[in-house]
């Protein structure tokens, strides 16, 4: 097996990938360091927007929903490193947590560009709502990324 020094998982919203995280820990060599790209789900700001017909930047409604948001998503992110830390830890391998608001795929690039990133792992989503938008960023990251890129199913 191919092992690798430097591997990122990009994920977002509440789906944490496990699945993921297990076949870095199996890919990365001793000393090496997994990425974790926690993406804010923007979605749910998209939703209220249409359902409020709250549309500017400068809405208070969207503007405190987004930072609760962003926050409840990042904490949650954030318990779940504290578990991966501590198993990549058993491997000998470190963890960089990183966060971003955006677009899955063009996120997911510039963090493969900015920290020299060798492979991806992407767990593939079988939400049937999700799975259209999931199945366009794969392929998006799958054609423009410079690295390997793998998925796994959920």
């Amino acid at each position: 097996m191919e092992e690798f020094e430097r591997v990122l998982i990009p994920y977002f919203g509440g789906k944490l990938p496990e699945k993921a995280e297990n076949r870095a820990l199996k890919k990365l060599k001793k000393g090496g360091k997994l990425f974790l790209l926690h993406i804010v789900d923007e979605a749910p700001t998209r939703s209220l927007r249409y359902r409020t017909g709250q549309i500017g930047e400068d809405s208070q409604i969207i503007k405190t929903f987004r930072k609760t948001m962003k926050e409840v998503q990042e904490n949650k992110a954030e318990k779940y490193v504290d578990g991966v830390e501590k198993r990549a830890a058993q491997k000998g391998i470190s963890v960089k947590t990183l966060f971003a608001t955006g677009s899955p795929g063009e996120e997911t690039l510039k963090a493969v560009n900015e920290h020299s990133i060798q492979l991806v792992i992407l767990e593939v989503l079988r939400d049937k709502i999700i799975e259209i938008f999931a199945g366009d960023e794969v392929n998006y990251i799958s054609d423009k990324a410079p690295c390997k890129v793998e998925t796994v199913s959920s």
